[in-house]
């Protein structure tokens, strides 16, 4: 694929899953010309397009259009002889795909929470920034302005994502004990798995840049308590592998299919923590589809134009409850691991299974939904029944 023509890149610097994407096309060395909504393209081509307003998204030189973090790196991985940034090994391919998973849905609550809860710290930068993105060269006043009514939407997430005055304290705590583990293994790697970066780096690095390192607030928050941390996140927003503190290390994946010692104990955050969710979205959706009797393959998940969700889900962590809306899109996801765990050979299969019953993270092979999640024409639709 030749990279001297860019591809257009509708994005923004607040954007969490901008950053991925961002961050991909970089290390990959793919000319893009990054633009904001505000382009006339955007409104005139773009949103008629995909149905509904959205970001990032990427419009190929020959005219298509990608929406969706995973599916445009996909669609750039297949159409290159790039060295891949998926571990072809069991293991080592099945926990990126997992941190994929955790970065773009497992962080979304803590994320939200330290953008729109931290007023003093975070209130004018996010004003100021949201404003640019519609005028990129208005005054702070007018940016101001305009951010309001965007900011307001954005902050009334907050409650169908379980982030309210009980949970705070949890979310808080757990995402100090995972900046604990993963400044603890990036004292001894650049990246996640070695290196160079996984498909796990880049799912990870969405919420750990737009929002966790980039707003101001909680930028503070990781510089003080993981600087090693907030190094990886530098490190991933170079177009380079920007390691010069590992001089000597390949630029590969760890050999062997080897996951590293100081892997483990993050493998095991993400079971602890968000595998709640993961087992209560599935079960919701079973009792859904299970009251839903007539659904048939291809029917869209969410069949009503405005809305978001199925339903609230109730989900238990540290033994707090979270009441949140079910994000039917993190079974897709999940179902990328588990597609990946089923092509394995029988003895792969033992060799994954061991580090995921260490890890407690067996459940997310092992708990399937009763119907397939799809995606087509930048949709979540039903699939096949898997039982």
């Amino acid at each position: 694929m030749s990279n001297s023509s860019p591809v257009a890149f509708y994005a923004n610097p607040l954007s969490l899953y901008s950053g991925k994407v961002r961050s991909y096309l970089r290390k990959s060395g793919i000319a893009y010309e990054e633009r904001f909504a505000n382009h006339p393209k955007f409104f005139a081509e773009i949103v008629p397009k995909i149905g509904r307003f959205v970001i990032p998204v990427v419009e190929t030189t020959d005219g298509e259009i990608v929406q969706d973090t995973t599916e445009i790196i996909d669609h750039f991985e297949a159409r290159t002889d790039r060295p891949s940034v998926y571990p072809s090994s069991p293991k080592q391919k099945i926990a990126a795909l997992i941190m994929e998973l955790f970065g773009d849905e497992g962080l979304l609550r803590t994320a939200m929470h330290y953008r729109w809860n931290f007023n003093e710290d975070n209130q004018k930068f996010i004003s100021l920034e949201f404003g640019r993105i519609f005028n990129p060269v208005a005054t702070d006043t007018e940016a101001l302005e305009m951010a309001a009514a965007p900011m307001a939407r954005m902050r009334g997430l907050l409650k169908p994502l379980g982030v309210n005055t009980d949970t705070i304290p949890v979310i808080e705590a757990g995402y100090l004990d995972l900046l604990a583990v993963l400044d603890a293994h990036f004292l001894k790697y650049p990246y996640l798995f070695g290196g160079k970066p996984s498909i796990g780096d880049f799912g990870l690095y969405a919420p750990l840049y737009a929002h966790l390192a980039r707003d101001p607030a909680p930028g503070l928050i990781m510089k003080k308590n993981a600087n090693r941390v907030w190094r990886w996140v530098e490190r991933m927003t170079a177009a380079d592998l920007d390691k010069p503190e590992f001089l000597g290390t390949p630029d590969m994946f760890l050999a062997d299919d080897e996951i590293a010692e100081t892997l483990m104990p993050i493998l095991a955050f993400v079971a602890k923590d968000f595998g709640p969710e993961i087992s209560a979205l599935i079960q919701f959706l079973d009792n859904w589809l299970a009251d839903n009797p007539d659904i048939q393959t291809g029917d869209k998940v969410i069949s009503e134009a405005k809305k978001r969700t199925l339903g609230p889900i109730s989900i238990t962590v540290r033994g707090q409850e979270f009441t949140a809306m079910a994000r039917h899109y993190t079974v897709w996801m999940l179902q990328r691991v588990q597609d990946a765990y089923d092509e394995l050979t029988d003895t792969d299969q033992e060799s994954v299974a061991e580090m995921l019953v260490t890890t407690g993270l067996m459940p997310l092979v092992a708990t399937r939904c009763k119907r397939r999640i799809e995606r087509v024409n930048y949709t979540e639709i039903w699939g096949q029944t898997t039982a």
